[in-house]
């Protein structure tokens, strides 16, 4: 997707970026997980449930544009 909106030249730049917010996001979901295991696993499957629901909706418009 990024191919398509970036020019050649700044590519590198757009895909570090990216690739930097994905891994910040990443790391903060494992940390909550991980404070979460502490106090329950229902909080654990609970929290992930949530978010994989909350992302379908993303799935469809960033699909729909395409």
């Amino acid at each position: 997707m990024l191919t398509g909106v970036i020019p050649p030249q700044k590519r590198s730049t757009a895909f570090g970026l990216f690739d930097t917010g994905y891994g910040i996001a990443w790391f903060l979901g494992s940390v909550v997980m991980g404070l979460l295991y502490d106090k329950s696993i229902l909080a654990v499957v609970l929290f992930s449930v949530i978010l994989q629901l909350a992302a379908v909706p993303v799935l469809f418009i960033g699909n729909k544009k395409r």
